[in-house]
């Protein structure tokens, strides 16, 4: 477990420095009012007739009313700024500050404690251990098992209070950021005194036009088209333009050169998927243009070849390019990573994983693309999966897990979405529906583990990384139904999606969710009021760990139950008939009893045995659970048939 540190935490702007900013701006407007009166006052003078009388020269004492009226704007501007500052450094930043000390102290108290709570239960543990021959006192072994539960309970305590310690200094970063472009967006929209009028009375084009932006007035001037975007986007436009211009270079440049790049910035990879989308697709262009292909279609010269042959990861991560190219990509790179000699064993697992699962064919005879694939900066592969044509699909639906599951899980996640598009190709077949539907298996985000299940900064970031991947087939599939199917804490991180992205995704489908956050409700509830999505949600009688995500008293962040948002739908998943699956009648489903997405298998007790000495032993059998997207259970026989529904009464397109 990473512990906080004081260089995690952002600094803050002194809020004297903006408050002392601000009265300098209110200097400079008084003192540009003062020279502007006295100008006037001489003006005056001037123009009496007395001292200045000239025959058809009546309009001399009015020469200066506009530069007058623009000195009093450019003042009026001055001060308007001076606001910002002022109620930034006197209210917002102070508060920022306090809480950065109060951060700051706490780390040093729970980082120590944390690391007396480990060392506290690897002793007791030693200990205990020590105690389980069979010539120790029986009251030695009792005294050390307590002391090792309760070292290992203030180990979870302190486990606590540093997962709670890294959420408040997550929560902190992005209020500083949210505060920063907040006063930048009200310093960028003051405006004044720009006005300029030439002697001739015409107006003149000028390069500032308000506070922080100008127009191309002269060669690498910033882009007009900056005028409508905010800081963060403004950011997010100059970073993906740095990146096109990074995988240009890196399909022209000397081979060790790429290589040399691409070991110092081994994030650059997952990065790329940040790249606009609209973007993505002329880049692609561009660099096909220059590039040559053999009949079968592979890269062999030009730009492409080179990032085939260097890079491959870098295209096949680009949100907007085909699918078909992406994976062609991405196979290059799978391939590149399966005999590196430098993995552990258990991410090599995982990659063999991923490529059996790739070469499972599905019901019409085709393999999962690849159409995500990287290295996250813990070392963990991600991908993302699909199945089906993701670029012609009338409809696209995702699906995405919760905590405890990578690609070591692949196995399963890729059955059951392959077992999904399946079952609903042949639902659209049996109601003659024309439609076609893809699934795009999402695991290319890192939802941790049990105890990070409370946070939202794992959510938070797979909620920016799917955005993007939703984008990306909006770009190649513009006609196609956008839809998300997520489970457990997969429904806190799409959710935000949603949240934050209106009418980008059409239907959800939500399983076992381990919470929303309050903010998020009340986003879905208004997108259900006003048609642009609409929400379904189950939770099985049987599923008892689900609830646990939305515990506050556990700490959780997100401990609003989807079943509650205004205008949801609710849906079965305790077993019964799915009117509408297999036939108009319809078909019983399972019910679900655990809170796994898929089948498990759990120790049952069954009754008492004698053991080698004949004491009573007890016995158990292996027994089967039903989780929430096993073909069999009621829960997917309903997402099925909701999902033929939402492409029969909306169309391909929302």
């Amino acid at each position: 477990m990473s512990t906080p540190r004081l260089d995690d935490l952002p600094q803050v702007v002194d809020p004297t420095v903006l408050t002392d900013l601000g009265e300098r701006l209110v200097s400079i407007a008084n003192a540009a009012q003062s020279s502007m009166a006295d100008v006037r006052q001489r003006w005056t003078l001037l123009s009496d007739s007395e001292v200045f009388n000239v025959s058809g020269a009546e309009a001399v004492p009015h020469m200066l009313d506009r530069p007058a009226a623009d000195a009093r704007s450019f003042s009026e501007a001055l001060v308007e700024a001076r606001n910002a500052l002022w109620d930034a450094g006197s209210m917002e930043f102070p508060d920022l500050r306090h809480r950065r000390e109060e951060l700051a102290s706490r780390i040093p108290t729970v980082v120590a404690d944390y690391d007396s709570a480990v060392d506290a239960s690897a002793r007791a543990d030693t200990v205990y251990r020590s105690t389980r021959g069979a010539d120790v006192d029986a009251s030695v072994a009792a005294d050390a098992s307590l002391v090792r539960l309760n070292a290992s309970v203030t180990l979870r305590s302190a486990e606590s209070a540093l997962d709670s310690l890294s959420t408040d200094i997550d929560r902190f970063r992005r209020d500083v950021e949210d505060a920063e472009d907040r006063l930048a967006s009200r310093l960028r929209n003051v405006a004044g005194g720009t006005a300029v009028i030439n002697a001739a009375g015409e107006p003149v084009r000028v390069g500032q036009l308000f506070w922080g932006h100008t127009e191309s007035a002269y060669p690498g001037a910033p882009s007009a088209a900056s005028v409508n975007r905010t800081l963060s986007e403004q950011l997010a436009y100059v970073l993906g333009r740095a990146a096109e211009r990074r995988i240009d270079w890196l399909s022209r440049a000397d081979p060790d050169a790429v290589h040399s790049w691409l070991g110092d910035h081994p994030d650059f990879v997952q990065s790329v998927a940040f790249i606009d989308p609209q973007r993505t697709g002329p880049l692609f262009a561009d660099l096909m243009a220059s590039s040559t292909s053999a009949p079968g279609g592979e890269w062999i010269e030009g730009p492409l070849a080179q990032l085939m042959a260097l890079a491959p990861l870098v295209v096949g991560n680009m949100n907007g390019v085909s699918a078909a190219q992406r994976n062609s990509f991405n196979l290059k790179g799978l391939s590149d990573a399966l005999v590196r000699d430098d993995l552990d064993a258990e991410v090599a697992s995982r990659l063999a994983a991923l490529r059996r699962a790739l070469d499972v064919r599905t019901r019409d005879g085709s393999r999962p693309l690849l159409v995500g694939f990287f290295f996250d900066s813990d070392g963990s592969p991600r991908a993302n999966l699909a199945f089906g044509d993701i670029d012609s699909a009338d409809q696209v639906t995702t699906l995405t897990h919760g905590i405890n599951t990578d690609l070591g899980s692949v196995a399963e996640w890729s059955t059951g979405s392959s077992d999904l598009q399946a079952a609903l190709a042949r639902e659209l077949e049996r109601t003659g529906e024309q439609g076609t539907a893809a699934v795009l298996l999402v695991m290319d985000w890192d939802s941790g583990d049990t105890f990070q299940v409370w946070g939202i900064d794992r959510p938070d970031a797979g909620a920016a990384r799917l955005a993007e991947t939703l984008r990306g087939v909006r770009v190649t599939n513009p006609s196609a139904q956008l839809n998300v199917g997520a489970h457990s804490l997969g429904t806190t991180m799409t959710s935000q999606v949603i949240a934050d992205n209106p009418g980008l995704v059409s239907h959800a489908w939500f399983f076992g969710s381990a919470g929303i956050t309050p903010d998020t409700r009340d986003a879905l509830a208004e997108q259900a009021r006003t048609g642009q999505m609409v929400l379904s949600a189950t939770h099985a009688d049987a599923d008892f760990i689900a609830p646990f995500g939305r515990k506050t008293w556990l700490g959780s962040l997100h401990p609003e139950d989807p079943r509650g948002v205004p205008g949801v739908s609710s849906f079965g998943s305790d077993g019964g008939v799915v009117v509408g699956y297999g036939s108009a009648q319809g078909e019983f489903g399972e019910a679900t009893d655990s809170h796994d997405a898929h089948n498990s298998v759990k120790q049952e007790f069954v009754g008492w045995g004698a053991s080698w000495d004949g004491s009573p032993s007890p016995r158990y059998e292996p027994v089967e659970q039903t989780g929430y997207l096993d073909p069999s259970a009621e829960s997917f026989k309903h997402f099925v048939v909701g999902l033929r529904e939402a492409l029969e009464t909306t169309g391909a397109s929302q």
